[in-house]
């Protein structure tokens, strides 16, 4: 099965208001085994809306979804554009009118005239209120196809969407099973990556499918199985996922989880190390990686944004001569800075970055794009550089939390 999904609203098209919606709903979709076909996002003009909705339907689409334009306001044209469409009129019903009313007491306020109109709806459509808002959700079978008309507020929609919709589609239509595996896969550039694995992508089944996600210099690979028999499609993964491992090694980080954390977690949990983090470049970037994850308080002592000389002199200890002879970006400053790093937090082990992530140098004038990852462990301090001058400040970030977490991995986990 397939959906269609149209985001209506001028804010969305004039970059004021970010689409999330689409998002939101695309996943969920696939989640249940309907692929969505295409993404518009379209004025709120009444005409825009007619052609859209006529070009949906014409498709082989079987739920054609729109989020936005069902508010009180003039600009919220969406509704009697869809009864127009549907060539049916707007009907006062009673359950929302109740609903909207109920709402509006309990928050000691008085409703006016524009939200009693909220409560008119499509004759044709049935109502599904709106436990969050005033605008209620319609479903409107016709032509065998289904349309689903969502508000625009993120958080109505897309608690509706997982209360509601998805559990009614699940009911009303049979769908196919979906079996997802991911990995996580280091060291290799995405084309290198393609050309290693052509032979073997080149004899999937039919019924799986694969996709490279890249993030950070390390790239997710996800297969996705659907069909009627769950069991098959389960082991049909798991002998691809074999095959996968057979050719990647030790390039392949995990067959279980596309979050290094958690193994990184687990792994220093049951082995009692504890972790402390010495960041500069990565902003705290790799803290936020770490205590994101719930029960990290197991293993983490903590960590320290010296993102300045000075205070990776007055709270790391590292002397301003150090400094002076071998620059903050450098091999030597990242043991440092994370042998201090150790002996601040008590930990058994300790990561550090630095690096200039741009637009400008340091006072050094070492290259935008040059990072080192030191790590302490066991008495002894390590550190790698890295270089890309090529990418975004964002991405610099991301790649270097990235490698800072798989030089944990490489040289602790995978090690033991």
């Amino acid at each position: 099965m397939k959906a269609y999904i149209i985001v209506i609203g001028d804010e969305i098209l004039s970059g004021r208001t970010l689409d999330t919606n689409s998002n939101f709903i695309a996943k969920k979709l696939d989640q249940i085994g309907i692929s969505v076909s295409q993404i518009s996002t379209i004025s709120d003009n009444p005409n825009s809306i007619i052609k859209k909705l006529t070009d949906a339907f014409a498709s082989d689409n079987d739920f054609i979804i729109t989020t936005g334009g069902l508010g009180p306001t003039k600009d919220d044209r969406t509704k009697q554009t869809i009864a127009n469409f549907l060539c049916d009129e707007l009907i006062l019903n009673q359950k929302t009118l109740d609903f909207i009313t109920k709402l509006y007491c309990t928050n000691g306020r008085t409703m006016n005239d524009l939200t009693k109109k909220q409560a008119m709806v499509p004759s044709s459509s049935e109502v599904i209120i709106n436990r969050y808002g005033t605008a209620p959700i319609l479903w409107t079978k016709k032509f065998n196809k289904v349309l689903i008309n969502l508000p625009g507020v993120p958080y109505e929609t897309q608690a509706m969407i997982d209360e509601f919709i998805i559990p009614k589609i699940k009911k009303e239509y049979k769908l196919p099973y979906i079996v997802r595996r991911s990995v996580i896969v280091v060291n290799y550039p995405e084309s290198d990556l393609a050309i290693t694995l052509n032979n073997w992508e080149s004899h999937l089944p039919d019924f799986i499918s694969l996709s490279y996600l890249p993030s950070g210099a390390r790239i997710e690979l996800r297969l996705s199985a659907k069909g009627n028999n769950k069991e098959i499609l389960e082991k049909a993964i798991t002998n691809e996922i074999e095959k996968l491992s057979s050719i990647l090694k030790e390039n392949l980080i995990s067959v279980q989880t596309t979050n290094i954390v958690e193994i990184i977690a687990d792994f220093f949990t049951k082995n009692h190390l504890t972790l402390s983090v010495a960041e500069s470049i990565t902003g705290g970037n790799i803290s936020h990686k770490i205590t994101y994850l719930a029960g990290s308080s197991s293993y983490y002592k903590g960590g320290i944004t010296a993102y300045s000389s000075k205070i990776k002199e007055s709270i790391l200890q590292i002397p301003e001569s150090y400094i002076d002879v071998h620059k903050v970006v450098s091999e030597e400053i990242a043991k440092e800075m994370a042998n201090k790093c150790a002996s601040l937090f008590n930990s058994t082990v300790a990561i550090s970055t630095t690096g200039i992530a741009g637009p400008g140098s340091d006072e050094f004038n070492d290259p935008v794009g040059l990072a080192y990852v030191g790590l302490y462990m066991n008495g002894k301090t390590y550190a790698t550089k890295y270089y890309y001058p090529n990418v975004t400040r964002d991405e610099m970030i991301s790649r270097i939390t990235n490698k800072a977490l798989e030089m944990i991995y490489f040289k602790i986990v995978k090690n033991k």
